[in-house]
């Protein structure tokens, strides 16, 4: 059992579950509850779904903070944005970096998204994305311009971490992950854009940062990466005999035996 308190930090769009109450949806599909069966501390806090790095990395660390134990550490799995809240909280919320131990960020956009610029810019891409997703975003443009390349670079240059932390960085490439995708259409064309092996939302070279440990990119989307694929949406004795067994469970089994 790992020592120390594992925090499923979600991102944008995405919702958490403070109370640890059973449910029927999750961010992180089914993790939390596979984790808790194995013996695990659990927490999946809730932060602003559409609000800047700024705002969700202080949410992220005040949440965080009000349920260790005096003197117990956190082991912080982030997806997407996510990543960047966490870092943000570990270097502009005091004491908080005394409490982490570990920093893994999946699908994170280190340098920023293609989409974001896509929904920014209003390009081509931005046509081929789902109405929801840029329709909420254009709504809520905290989010969406901290995750644009020129904000994350920005973001990088004034968002020192520290050495103490173990970090681990995990890309996502669509490519491998086959039919059950939800974003292959989008990870096709991100592919032609940029020439980059890309989850769907995030390119693998802006998911790898220096100075983390590289873990070999997961065969998914970046919708996948947390559990979500065609399989979530149709009954599993459709699904069963037309597409592979979901995997993602196991993904994260390693990680947690990495911690």
């Amino acid at each position: 059992m790992v020592d120390g308190l594992i925090v499923l930090a979600h991102g944008v769009l995405g919702f958490g579950n403070p109370l640890g109450l059973p449910s029927l949806v999750n961010y992180f599909n089914g993790v939390e509850e596979h984790l808790r069966q194995e013996g695990h501390q659990v927490f999946s806090p809730q932060v602003n779904p559409f609000g800047s790095i700024a705002q969700r990395g202080a949410e992220l660390a005040s949440a965080i903070s009000r349920v260790l134990a005096d003197g117990q550490k956190t082991h912080i799995i982030a997806h997407s944005m996510g990543g960047l809240d966490a870092r943000y909280a570990l270097v502009n919320v005091p004491g908080f970096v005394d409490r982490v131990a570990t920093l893994v960020t999946i699908g994170t956009p280190h340098r920023g998204s293609p989409v974001a610029d896509a929904i920014v810019n209003n390009t081509a891409l931005s046509a081929q994305l789902p109405s929801f997703l840029t329709e909420q975003l254009q709504r809520n443009a905290g989010a969406l311009h901290d995750l644009t390349t020129d904000s994350c670079a920005h973001f990088n240059q004034t968002t020192v971490e520290s050495s103490a932390i173990r970090r681990i960085a995990v890309p996502g490439d669509a490519s491998q992950g086959g039919h059950e995708l939800i974003l292959f259409q989008v990870a096709a064309l991100i592919g032609q854009l940029t020439g980059e092996v890309n989850d769907g939302v995030v390119t693998a070279g802006s998911a790898l940062r220096e100075g983390y440990t590289h873990l070999d990119p997961w065969p998914a989307d970046h919708a996948g990466e947390i559990g979500w694929s065609l399989h979530s949406f149709f009954p599993a004795q459709l699904t069963q005999r037309f597409l592979p067994p979901p995997t993602h469970l196991a993904w994260y089994d390693q990680i947690v035996a990495m911690l």
